[in-house]
């Protein structure tokens, strides 16, 4: 079938359906509501088929106000989500609005979960558009929905990604608690625990970053505390061993224990963006004192 034939015919359902929704009858009552969403709806699939994301999101948004006009809050939530997921692939800001309007929806009728994923859509956007602030806090809203349900791993999933933002930005501090935060989180369930580690990590590189390394020595001396396996692992001892370093102020050892630790366990973007900010950190400290 056409795109042509496509639009012709959901342009059709879309002037039927607005019809219905003008006409009066004694006995009409919600029932044209109802009536017109259906129109809507197959007008929306119409314009899906044809990928006319625009058309299809619009329509899918006149399903949602007549189910509201009903008082279907389900069906006008999932109407809402369908307009937002057309809208997303050619307009991000209209898309993240109907998210919102979804995500009202979810919270008045207690489906937290639902509204956790669409508020992570949100969230997603956000950081697709480069917009890290508003992605934070839409991860944020995203893990505390998740963390009410009782959702461990979305939660922290969702933390981790406002944890890895703040640290891009240079808030290390709000980093570092949110890393420590799910590090004791994980170390209740066994089947998360095995990533704490890794946590402890991040957070240790973040408070090298933040330049203070006698809060480094306390962290980690806790860290070890915490988690007695910790100590033996090959991140605890990679994080001792840079600390010394740069409590040392030793840039040739903090540079080969990063190399012989990334020759093993290879170190992704965000912790060698930060241990480059540890060397930076350094190397002026070095050439202050001399």
């Amino acid at each position: 079938m056409s795109k042509s034939v496509d639009d012709s015919q959901a342009r059709d359902l879309v002037v039927k359906a607005e019809k219905k929704l003008t006409s009066w009858s004694l006995f009409s009552g919600a029932s044209k509501y109802e009536e017109a969403a259906e129109m809507f709806t197959k007008a929306a699939n119409r314009f899906k088929v044809a990928k006319n994301w625009n058309e299809a999101g619009s329509a899918f948004e006149q399903t949602a106000r007549c189910h509201l006009k009903c008082d279907s809050a389900h069906e006008a939530a999932t109407a809402y989500q369908d307009a937002a997921n057309c809208y997303k692939k050619t307009d991000a800001q209209r898309a993240i609005l109907l998210y919102k309007e979804g995500v009202r929806l979810q919270e008045d009728m207690g489906r937290f979960t639902m509204a956790a994923k669409l508020q992570k859509e949100i969230a997603e956007l956000h950081e697709t558009e480069n917009n890290l602030e508003n992605a934070m806090d839409a991860y944020q809203k995203a893990a505390d929905y998740y963390a009410g349900e009782e959702s461990t791993s979305a939660a922290n999933q969702c933390l981790l990604k406002v944890a890895g933002f703040a640290a891009a930005t240079s808030d290390y501090k709000k980093a570092i608690e949110i890393y420590e935060q799910v590090a004791m989180t994980s170390l209740e369930s066994t089947l998360l625990k095995w990533s704490v580690k890794d946590y402890f990590l991040r957070a240790g590189i973040c408070h090298l970053a933040s330049g203070d390394t006698d809060a480094t020595a306390a962290a980690l001396d806790r860290y070890k505390n915490l988690d007695a396996s910790f100590a033996s692992t090959r991140e605890g001892l990679f994080l001792e061993n840079i600390a010394r370093a740069y409590a040392d102020l030793d840039l040739d050892d903090f540079t080969d224990k990063v190399r012989e630790y990334d020759e093993i366990s290879r170190l992704d973007a965000q912790k060698t963006t930060l241990l480059l900010e540890v060397k930076n950190k350094i190397s002026a400290t070095q050439n202050d004192i001399t």
